[in-house]
């Protein structure tokens, strides 16, 4: 499994990128393309294939502060499919492996037996868990969703992140995010 850019390397498979990104994520957590495509050209944004022997299995979309080696996976999915067949646990290691010297910050929907997709978060948090990322204790609430955050060590403030988002968004769309701090659990 290797990662590539969609930007160079990995132009062919844009259109695949674009198309599971439309299909995979609910309308009110996707952005704009415009607005991420103006994020990839400004080098705040990373859209990365993953690749299977010239396969496309999947795509993660990286915000990225490279002067400060931090970066936050803000979109994660594998094509319907390859999924269940260990491309997820595959291409998150690449991931990490390829982060491995920044700080690096994944958002997960919060637990909630009530939510209509309660099965799915709970699948997802242990899909992480199990693959190496370690609980922060902070939950906080971005764009009217409630998320708990991650990150492979486990450390980070809330005040980390949102300088992080201040860094690689622009102030009016962190303003539209409103980032608030909804709890922090000690570890």
């Amino acid at each position: 499994m290797k990662l590539m850019n969609i930007a160079d390397e990995g132009a062919q498979y844009k259109w695949q990128l674009y198309d599971l990104y439309d299909k995979a994520f609910p309308e009110q957590e996707k952005k704009p393309l415009q607005v991420m495509e103006q994020l990839v050209a400004d080098g705040k944004m990373e859209m990365l294939v993953l690749v299977d022997e010239d396969e496309f299995a999947g795509l993660a979309i990286n915000l990225i502060d490279e002067e400060q080696n931090r970066a936050l996976l803000d979109y994660y999915a594998i094509a319907p499919e390859k999924r269940n067949g260990g491309y997820g646990s595959k291409g998150l290691e690449v991931l990490l492996e390829r982060f491995k010297n920044y700080k690096y910050i994944f958002e997960i929907e919060t637990q909630d037996e009530k939510a209509e997709n309660a099965e799915e978060r709970k699948r997802r948090k242990v899909f992480y868990l199990r693959n190496g990322l370690k609980e922060t204790g902070l939950f906080v609430n971005v764009y009217d969703t409630d998320f708990e955050l991650l990150t492979p060590d486990g450390e980070l403030t809330f005040w980390e992140y949102v300088d992080f988002l201040r860094e690689v968004m622009y102030e009016e769309y962190v303003e539209i995010l409103r980032p608030t701090l909804i709890a922090m659990k000690k570890k």
